[in-house]
C-alpha cells in the first residue's frame, strides 16, 4: 500500500507485466474523476522485506505454467478471478498479520506513509506525485514524468 496508492477497484482491474532488470509494470484504468489509463512501475528496493518486485516474482513463480497468462487475480483452485470482496478480505488479513491494529483502515496506512515521507524530508511535490493526493500530479504522471517516485518509495522502506 505504501508503494501504490491505487484504490482497490483499480487494483482489481489491473494487469501486470515483468520487464527487464526485475522491473514490473502494473497497468490499470482510473475511472474516478477524469478517466485515464495509468501505469505504475515497481523497481527493486534495498529492503527485500517490503520489496514489491520480490513479492511479484514469488507470486508468479508459484503459478502453474498454464495459469501465467491469466488475470492478475486468477484463483486456480476455483478457476475464476477473485471478487472485490475477496480482495478486500485479503487486504485486511495481511494488515492484521503485519501487526496493524484492527480498528485502522486501509486509508490510514496511506496517511501514515504520507506522514512518514514528510518526516524523512520528502518534498511536497514528491509526496503529491507518489500519493496522487492532488489531481495535478496525476495529470503530470500520465502525460509527462510517468513514474519518478523511486526516492519516496526508497525512503518508506527505512524503518529506523
Amino acid at each position: 500500500m505504501a508503494f501504490s496508492t491505487l484504490r482497490l477497484a483499480e487494483i482489481h482491474r489491473a494487469s501486470v507485466v515483468k520487464m527487464e532488470d526485475n522491473v514490473w509494470q502494473l497497468n490499470t484504468s482510473i475511472w474516478k474523476g477524469d478517466n485515464y489509463d495509468l501505469t505504475v512501475t515497481f523497481r527493486p528496493l534495498s529492503n527485500p522485506k517490503v520489496c514489491p518486485t520480490i513479492w511479484l516474482n514469488s507470486w508468479f513463480g508459484l503459478r502453474r505454467e498454464e495459469d501465467r497468462d491469466k488475470s492478475l487475480w486468477w484463483r486456480p483452485k476455483n478457476k475464476k478471478v477473485s471478487s472485490n470482496e475477496y480482495l478486500s478480505k485479503a487486504v485486511h488479513i495481511i494488515m492484521q498479520a503485519s501487526g496493524v491494529k484492527k480498528g485502522n483502515s486501509v486509508t490510514s496506512i496511506r496517511k501514515s506513509s504520507i506522514t512518514k515521507s514528510i518526516d524523512q524530508g520528502a518534498s511536497i511535490q514528491e509526496i503529491n506525485r507518489a500519493s496522487r493526493h492532488k489531481e495535478r500530479p496525476s495529470t503530470v504522471a500520465v502525460h509527462y514524468v510517468m513514474n519518478l517516485n523511486d526516492t519516496v518509495r526508497e525512503r518508506l522502506t527505512n524503518f529506523e
